[in-house]
């Protein structure tokens, strides 16, 4: 009878553990499609339009940043092997030829099939930046999807990313 009782509460343990994973699994891959733009939400669409609409701005002031503008980065979709899914990867150590925007893919989690070479560094026109930022004063300007995600995150989930930001809003 112990025993029974025992294997009762194990059983029941686990199983509510596995909901709990589900659970974790199933917000995680909320974020990730938020953060991914492969969604429908009309926050972060409306983000991404604004970056676009505003990317004219973001290069004049690549080209001739003050002494207080640094650190700027973008983000760029690439595909994946799932059909109709992207991947927004953020792209450090950007520069500007006047064609293309050239810098280094800084983040771990692409994709196999993304077409990123080894080394990181990627070429592209602004037409497909899908946001971008920078460092002004310590303050971020720009990072219209990240300022979107938050909106959308508990503080829990957001301070993760957040001790990762060396400027802040």
């Amino acid at each position: 009878m112990v025993f029974c009782k025992w294997l009762l509460v194990v059983s029941c343990a686990f199983v509510f553990s596995g909901c709990k994973d589900a659970a974790k699994e199933r917000r995680r891959d909320e974020l990730r499609a938020l953060m991914h733009g492969n969604t429908d939400d009309p926050e972060i669409k409306a983000a991404m339009e604004k970056a676009r609409a505003t990317v004219g701005d973001f290069l004049a002031v690549l080209r001739k940043p003050a002494a207080n503008q640094t650190q700027f980065m973008v983000r760029k979709a690439y595909p994946t092997r799932e059909a109709g899914r992207r991947q927004i990867l953020w792209i450090n150590q950007i520069t500007f030829d006047g064609t293309l925007l050239h810098g280094v893919a800084d983040d771990k989690t692409a994709a196999v099939g993304a077409g990123i070479p080894l080394d990181g560094r990627v070429a592209f026109p602004p037409s497909e930046i899908a946001d971008w930022m920078f460092n002004e004063d310590g303050k971020a300007v720009g990072g219209f999807m990240l300022r979107a995600l938050k909106n959308k995150m508990s503080a829990e989930e957001w301070a993760k990313i957040a001790e990762r930001i060396t400027f802040k809003e």
